[in-house]
């Protein structure tokens, strides 16, 4: 049965103020195209906004200065200066990616910039990215590479971001990483750097629903996320396995995970499931108002892990969530930082020193990287090649480092690198 009700009311009206919006942008930007149209050259030059760098009736050129080797590279929050340059040998690379900037003594000192897409604000994602950057400014001095986290609507959004060469450095999953690698959804450029936490698939159910497995879900009120989701596709492919179809359902929703704590809170939905890492305020706050943790793990579980390689069995250990007395079987994947292919390899080797060499302090910041592993950084979950800025670091072969002579900051202080064998 397709929900109808308050939170599908909700999301109509969100839908139609967007439209509105959409609508009206669309008629900003048409007549604002009429009026350049009647605009005499002199006038239209000096309309141009110069720090878009929007120079074409200036200098029309006969190439696009942000495709670098077939990929457009135009990634947010970064100076254009580290970005736009050619890629042609590397010492362009290195003399136009060393951007000297003038320090408080008059000195000049090289600085870069680094930018992770993530996810809302609000969730794990986001808080992970900004704990990682809260750690690259620790160590400024070390590399001199800034960064910022950004905020995204989750996997999807990350992945069409790095697809129109928005992106450096972007937060998906070990599965996004496989089916790239394997052709079944690709992502034209993206490489990995590591893995980070895991992912662990959890339902949160009423306290009075009778829902101790998966296979209660049964005539259950369920949201699975709206269409073209992660959680969507997660769900339909779980529920597939126990043989469950939506018919089997007694309500469907298809509405946003923020609407999660509403429905169970104010009795809309009976369960709602979750790949995330953990703990999440999410979670804590809905079993505030009666709701409780179940696994989603079982014999069939087992068996849909055992056929994919991106899977694999967890356990959430006893008291992660208020009332949680035990510990939780479950399933899930790692959490996988992946890097756009044109992106600095000064940048990402760092991001990846720096992240492996104080996993131990990021515990402490921040109790999602308490299921990360210091060896399973590299061996789990990346499927894609990794970018020559980690493999760099990771030692994956005897050139993986060609590139770091002509960056003059490259590794101050001698490398101190883990070595791995490129046999993964």
């Amino acid at each position: 049965m397709v929900a109808t009700g308050m939170l599908t009311t909700l999301l109509s009206v969100a839908a139609i103020v967007a439209c509105a919006q959409e609508a009206a942008t669309i008629t900003d930007d048409a007549n604002a195209d009429m009026a350049n149209a009647d605009m005499p050259m002199v006038d239209a030059l000096s309309s141009i906004d110069i720090d878009r760098y929007d120079d074409a009736l200036l200098d029309p050129v006969t190439s696009n200065p942000d495709l670098v080797n077939g990929l457009i590279y135009k990634p947010d929050a970064i100076p254009l200066s580290q970005y736009r340059r050619k890629f042609d040998s590397p010492e362009n690379l290195a003399a136009l990616s060393n951007t000297a900037v003038i320090a408080g003594d008059g000195k000049t000192e090289r600085s870069y910039y680094a930018a992770i897409y993530s996810g809302s604000t609000s969730g794990v994602y986001f808080k992970v990215a900004a704990r990682i950057c809260e750690m690259m400014n620790r160590t400024f001095e070390r590399h001199r590479v800034h960064c910022v986290p950004l905020r995204s609507q989750g996997v999807g959004s990350n992945i069409r971001l790095m697809k129109e060469g928005r992106v450096q450095l972007a937060i998906v999953q070990s599965n996004n990483n496989w089916e790239a690698q394997k052709g079944i959804a690709p992502i034209p450029g993206a490489r990995s750097v590591m893995s980070l936490h895991d992912e662990m698939g959890l339902l949160v159910v009423r306290e009075d629903s009778d829902i101790e497995s998966v296979a209660d879900l049964r005539g259950k009120r369920v949201n699975i996320g709206p269409e073209g989701s992660a959680s969507r596709e997660l769900w339909l492919e779980l529920l597939s396995r126990y043989d469950i179809a939506l018919d089997d359902l007694d309500i469907v929703y298809s509405v946003a995970q923020d609407y999660n704590e509403l429905g169970i809170c104010e009795n809309y939905i009976d369960a709602f499931g979750l790949w995330i890492g953990h703990p999440a305020s999410l979670i804590e706050n809905t079993i505030g108002c009666g709701a409780r943790v179940v696994g989603m793990g079982g014999p069939v579980t087992d068996e849909m892990v055992e056929s994919k390689p991106y899977f694999f069995n967890q356990v959430l250990p006893a008291k992660t969530y208020s009332a949680q007395e035990k510990p939780v079987s479950s399933y899930g994947f790692k959490a996988s930082l992946i890097a756009y292919e044109p992106a600095d390899p000064y940048v990402v080797y760092w991001i990846t020193r720096i992240i492996h060499e104080n996993i131990e302090q990021l515990k402490k910041l921040n109790p999602t990287f308490g299921s990360v592993v210091a060896d399973e950084m590299f061996e789990k979950g990346n499927f894609l090649p990794f970018h020559k800025g980690a493999a760099c670091y990771w030692e994956i072969d005897a050139h993986a480092c060609d590139w770091q002579p002509y960056y003059q900051q490259a590794d101050p202080g001698g490398a101190q690198r883990r070595k791995y064998s490129s046999q993964r």
